[in-house]
């Protein structure tokens, strides 16, 4: 078991957000979980996961969230509100509000089990870096 506080996690820095874990997968048997901050005016890139599905509970701020997948999904999302993200949708997170980050907690579940070439939160890190440096 662990307990931690949203605003105690290992945080990662990326070009587009912060990530700051929470459970990282290599502690969990089928999940992790984070809490994203999104300054306004930023936004995420666009991407999909193979492997993951998401869930989303906003905490504060207000954004939208894109979602492709066949047809083009818009939402606007305030604090309480859950996202679901299924697994292989592309989708993207804007941060709209004026002063204040957008802020959410992301439970990331892996259905088919952890992916074997990212079996850590590190991993995932370099490989979302190399993704980003790329694009």
């Amino acid at each position: 078991m662990r307990k931690t506080n949203v605003k105690q996690g290992k945080r990662y820095q990326l070009a587009t957000h912060v990530n700051e874990i929470l459970l990282p997968r290599e502690e969990a048997e089928s999940i992790e979980a984070f809490y994203v901050i999104i300054e306004p005016g930023k936004y995420t890139h666009s991407h999909s996961h193979a492997d993951t599905e998401q869930l989303y509970y906003i905490i504060g701020g207000t954004g939208r969230v894109v979602f492709k997948a066949g047809e083009t999904e818009e939402f606007d999302v305030v604090p309480e509100d859950v996202v679901h993200v299924p697994r292989g949708t592309e989708h993207q997170v804007f941060c709209t509000s004026g002063e204040e980050p957008l802020t959410y907690l992301c439970v990331d579940g892996f259905p088919l089990g952890k992916p074997e070439d990212e079996p850590t939160w590190d991993d995932h890190y370099r490989a979302v870096v190399k993704l980003q440096e790329g694009a």
